[in-house]
């Protein structure tokens, strides 16, 4: 396969078309021994060599070409909207954030049912006769020797 450089703003020598002499996107085709130069077209010739001898056909390519250019078009003004798509968010996490804030805060603030402790009630204390003779009932249970 054949690989030919493209050289978007002139190249080596003579640095233009050799059909119409334009010196912007161009592509050279083969070097020249004698000069060291490099015989180039540019695509305007291309595309009408391929138009001359039938490999395109000049109206699906405008059709084509508008088409891409209606694309580019649409895709620049989405590109426009971002920088409000980025505000929007922006906002939106602020205010989810400060939402975030305002709720811890208040929560801390506001009395809880759990945290209302009740007044402790004086338990009366059992008679200690009653205590003891609870323990005297139950004899400790001894391990069993092996």
């Amino acid at each position: 396969m054949r690989h030919f450089n493209y050289y978007e703003n002139g190249g080596p020598f003579p640095s233009s078309c050799v059909s119409c002499g334009a010196n912007k996107n161009i592509y050279g085709l083969t070097r020249e021994l004698l000069s060291g130069g490099e015989a180039q077209i540019c695509i305007t010739c291309i595309k009408e060599l391929s138009e001359f001898i039938g490999w395109a056909n000049p109206i699906p390519l405008e059709e084509e070409i508008d088409t891409l250019k209606m694309d580019v078009e649409a895709h620049e003004r989405e590109l426009a909207r971002v920088p409000d798509h980025v505000e929007e968010l922006i906002n939106g996490i602020r205010s989810s954030v400060t939402d975030f804030i305002f709720a811890i805060s208040y929560g801390d603030s506001v009395p809880r049912p759990e945290d209302d402790k009740e007044p402790e009630l004086p338990v009366s204390q059992p008679s200690t006769s009653i205590n003891n003779a609870k323990r005297s009932a139950n004899p400790p249970i001894k391990p069993a020797s092996k």
